[in-house]
């Protein structure tokens, strides 16, 4: 049975804000405000919702890939790579949309028609060909545990260097492991990728630092190399692979 009652004269909005927010709902006079804009780009390319993976073919080089835009920006991954590579988009004229890595390379060109220019095997660009769809790039998946994949980490690092390298800071990312630990995979590949054939620039390395940050950043200095990692932005709050090989490519010409 449902019990009628009369409110007072004027009431009426007092009553309804009040029983909205017993239920959980907020009251009129708030829906009505605005939300704060986010001024985080990448925040925003995370917690946009995804529109599905497409899986590409570069032209002139034949390697396949798949780039799955989110918001502002987009991920690629390299068929063959555990990498995912988070990519800035910018516009450009004609109401094309360039998209950049972390390290200001221009990696694809989207026109307004919708197909797409790759600059991976051609520096004056091609075109990628549209293969299908292809399955979304979610969260990293954690083999293992944080602190198993440090020492893994660690000991790859080491045979690299030829001496033995430390790794720091993990602890900190006991609630976001997966971030880290993707993380040090890309410190992994971009060591690899700047060591080159002659194996000197990785004998400069004593220890990787993983620090919380507000943005992803990079730095190698005294052997040290210290990585800025911001988990709340997913796979655009860690530096790329390409971004550590640049860093600890630096260390050449610093002697």
């Amino acid at each position: 049975m449902v019990k009628e009652f009369r409110a007072p004269a004027g009431s009426a909005p007092l009553i309804a804000a009040t029983v909205a927010i017993a239920l959980g709902f907020p009251s009129a006079a708030l829906a009505q405000q605005p939300a704060a804009p986010s001024t985080n780009l990448n925040q925003q390319a995370r917690q946009a919702p995804s529109a599905g993976a497409t899986r590409y073919t570069d032209m002139a080089s034949d390697q396949n890939f798949v780039i799955e835009e989110r918001g502002r920006g987009a991920l690629m991954q390299f068929e063959g790579s555990k990498e995912v590579i988070p990519l800035q988009a910018v516009p450009a004229p004609r109401g094309d949309t360039v998209l950049k890595s972390d390290s200001g390379e221009v990696v694809l060109r989207k026109t307004e028609a919708g197909n797409m220019v790759s600059f991976i095997g051609n520096k004056n660009g091609a075109p990628a060909d549209r293969i299908g769809r292809a399955a979304s790039l979610n969260a990293p998946t954690m083999p293992a545990s944080l602190d198993e994949l440090r020492k893994q980490s660690a000991m790859r690092l080491s045979r690299m260097a030829g001496h033995e390298v430390t790794i720091f800071g993990t602890a900190e990312f006991a609630d976001n492991e997966q971030w880290a630990a993707d993380a040090l995979s890309n410190v992994e590949l971009g060591v690899e990728r700047a060591n080159g054939p002659a194996g000197r620039v990785a004998s400069k390395l004593t220890a990787v630092r993983l620090v919380r940050a507000k943005a992803p950043s990079v730095s190698f200095k005294d052997g040290e190399l210290v990585l800025g990692v911001n988990p709340d932005l997913g796979y655009a709050g860690r530096p790329s692979s390409d971004a550590i090989s640049n860093a600890v490519s630096a260390s050449r010409n610093s002697g």
